[in-house]
Formats: structure tokens, sequence, C-alpha cells
């Protein structure tokens, strides 16, 4: 019988192992899955366009903080019933097909809604916009386990961050022409609020549905299939046993909540903006356009230097940009001479854009420092980690509602910077195998 592969051991350098046959068709396959996936979310940036309509249907930061504190629930609980489903699967490229299917359909629908008369009355269109964002991020966090698993089966360790450069430089071009040729045509008056994010969604879920198109492509070797038992309990008494089994995942599910917290502010900087009265929808646009070409740009580079270096060589640095966006957005937007240009507005998602690459890295980490068995599990465990952080953005909304935006602000920032302090603290797996 051959012994167990220990759970804290990382996986064999991409060197060790025989290539794959269909290993190129993979690459390929998953590098058009990215693209279509990320041109599809530009008309629907969490940080600009959803941040916009929320902001349209109810400006106030509670209600703001509320949607977060839904979309967060939503993604990190799905994940704790979705892991071990996806661990049954000896395909993983079914279970993600499936998933992803009923995820676009959420969208779809909701898309379909903003096209009707009756968007234009807010107060109705709150709630089928609340129930279709929470059922999106509830279905989109199962998706993203069973994208992990595939990922660790079917892309080599030392191609994950190329086959992730390759993706956002094919998109990145492809969105900045896109969302320029969308803005001429709301500018044109004939696409107003709400239909305006009506237009935009139906690009993202055609999109969306191209990109599952692509999955079909994939060829993957059976996985064996997993002897073990799980119900919800069950579950949670394994994702337990990884941590304690495996210093590297706890450090990083730690890092997960910190960098959870901040990234619920994102939310926020529109919301902050928009009460100032320095953005309009032509600042919304070029926030966009900034975001995208800077995440596309740093993708292309930091993907193959994390492939070459090691991953956590390169999301460390990320980490700290992650920490200082929230002072960023405080300071320009409100602080003289900055808060009587919106141009500063820019320089917040220039950062947001820079540090994009960070989240798809941190993914890259896990699937090296786990055994591929335990690939859908651990990527569970990450996220069931992450429910501690989904009350977060409602508090800071009721603190930003109580006694200004600074002080959440500086809140989160400082959670950032401890988030990035435990992350110095995660063994480069790269040296491990020398």
């Amino acid at each position: 019988m051959n012994k167990p592969e220990p759970v804290g051991e990382p996986q064999p350098t991409p060197s060790r192992r025989a290539p794959s046959p269909d290993l190129t068709r993979n690459f390929w396959a998953w590098v058009i899955y990215q693209f279509l996936h990320r041109v599809g979310w530009q008309f629907k940036m969490e940080a600009t366009l959803m941040a916009g309509l929320i902001s349209y249907l109810a400006p106030s930061p509670v209600v703001m903080g509320l949607f977060t504190a839904l979309n967060s629930v939503g993604r990190n609980l799905a994940p704790i019933l979705a892991a071990p489903l996806v661990d049954r699967f000896r395909r993983k490229r079914d279970i993600l097909l499936l998933l992803w299917l009923v995820t676009c359909g959420v969208w779809a629908a909701l898309t379909v809604y903003l096209w009707l008369p009756q968007a234009s009355n807010k107060s109705v269109t709150i709630w089928v916009f609340g129930a279709c964002y929470t059922l999106f991020f509830i279905f989109l966090g199962a998706t993203g386990v069973a994208q992990g698993a595939l990922l660790g089966k079917i892309i080599p360790a030392d191609m994950r961050g190329r086959s992730m450069a390759m993706g956002m430089t094919l998109s990145g071009v492809i969105n900045v022409g896109a969302i320029f040729w969308v803005y001429h045509l709301v500018q044109g008056g004939a696409f107003p609020e709400p239909r305006n994010y009506a237009l935009s969604f139906t690009l993202t879920t055609t999109c969306f549905l191209l990109a599952g198109g692509a999955v079909l492509f994939i060829r993957e070797p059976l996985s064996d299939a997993p002897t073990r038992r799980f119900g919800l309990t069950g579950s949670l008494r394994y994702f337990a046993k990884l941590a304690r089994e495996n210093p590297n995942l706890a450090r990083l599910m730690a890092v997960n909540v910190a960098i959870g917290i901040v990234g619920t502010m994102m939310q926020f900087y529109t919301g902050y903006w928009r009460k100032s009265g320095t953005l309009n929808p032509g600042a919304l646009v070029m926030a966009t356009v900034f975001q995208v070409f800077w995440q596309s740009l740093t993708s292309t580079f930091l993907g193959r230097v994390a492939d070459r270096r090691g991953n956590k060589f390169v999301f460390c640095p990320l980490l700290w940009i992650e920490a200082l966006i929230p002072l960023a957005a405080w300071i320009l937007g409100g602080w003289d001479p900055f808060r009587q240009h919106w141009q500063w507005f820019l320089g917040v998602y220039t950062l947001v854009g820079i540090r994009f690459p960070m989240y798809q890295l941190l993914v890259n980490y896990l699937l090296e420092i786990v055994p591929q068995r335990d690939h859908a599990m651990a990527l569970g465990a990450v996220n069931a980690v992450q429910l501690i952080t989904a009350p977060a953005p409602l508090v800071l909304g009721l603190l930003a509602a109580r006694f200004g935006y600074p002080l959440v602000f500086c809140l989160s920032s400082a959670i950032g910077v401890a988030g990035a302090l435990m992350a110095m603290q995660l063994q480069e797996v790269r040296e491990l195998e020398k």
C-alpha cells in the first residue's frame, strides 16, 4: 500500500511530472475561458458599475454595506456546501459547467428585468436586484471551488500564472474599446439609468455563456473517487483538519479574512465620491477603463514572474497595495485640492487594477501547498473561514453613516496591513522544493 501524501507537503514541481498529452489544448481552452470571463466581468465591475447601480437605487452607505454583506455571505457560504460536491465529481469540468450555467441564468434574469419599464421603479427594483445579486454570488462562490479544482488538475503549477497573464492580456485591449463604445451609446441618451446597466449586463451574460462553451473543449483524466462521506459537520471537521496539518494553509486562511474585509470597501468608494458631488457618468467610465488597463498590464507581467519566482514573491507586495487603497480613496476623495477634480478619482482605481492579480495568485499558492486530492476541500475551507467577514460591510456601512467615511477607510487599511504582515510569514513553495 502506498504511503499517504502528507497534507502539508507541497506538490511536485511540474518538471518532475510526465507532461499531459492534452496540455496545450487545455491551456488554451482555459485561457479562452478566462478571457471571456474577464471581458464579461468588466461590464459588471464591483468597484464601479455595480456600485453605481446600487448608489443609484439607494445612495445610503448602510444599503451599500447591506448588499456587500449579502455578496460576502453568498460567495463564502456556498463553497462549504459545494466543496464536497465538487470533490465527488471525477470530472471537475462537468460540475464547473453545471454551476456556471446556473450562475449565468441568474444574471440573465436580472438583465432582462432591467430592460423592462418596471425597472424605473426604484423601490421595486432594489428588491429584485437584491435577490438576483445574492443568488448570483451564491452560485459564483460554488463555481469558484469547481474552477480552482479543475485548474489544479489541468494546468501545471509553473504555467498557471502564464495562463492568467494570457487571458488578461487578450481581454484588456478588447475591454477598453468595448467600454468606450458602451459609454458612447449611453452618452447619446438612448440608455438612461438603469437601462445603461441593462446594456452592460447583456454583454456580461453573453460573454459568460461563451466562456462556458470554452470549458467544453477541456480534457481531463478521471479523479480518484473519494471514499470519505460528508455532511455539513463532516466537511467543517475536514476543513479544520486540513488547517491543523498545514500551517501554510492556516495562515493563508487568515490572510484571506483580512483582504476579504478590505475588499468590501470597494463598494463604498463610488458612493463616497457620488456624495461629494464630484462623480459623474464620465468619471465612472474612465475609472473602469483605468482599472481594466492596469489589471491587464500587471496580470500580463506579474503572472509570468510568479511562475518563475513563486506566488508569494508577487502577492506579498500586492497585499501592501491593497492595504493602502482605502487611505488613497479617503485622501483623493476628501482632501483639498484633490476633491475639486474628479480626475484624482482615477488614482484609486489605478491601484485597484494594479493589485488585481493578487486574488488568483493566492489561489495558485493554495493549489501548490495542498495535494490535488484535497484541492476542492481546501478551497472550501478558505471560503468557509471568510464567513466571519460577512457582517463587516454592514458594520462599516453603519459606521460610515454615523461617523463618516474616513473612519471606515482607516479601519480597513489597518486590517489590510495586518493581512500583509501575516502573508510575510507564509513559506515560499519554490524554496521548500530546493
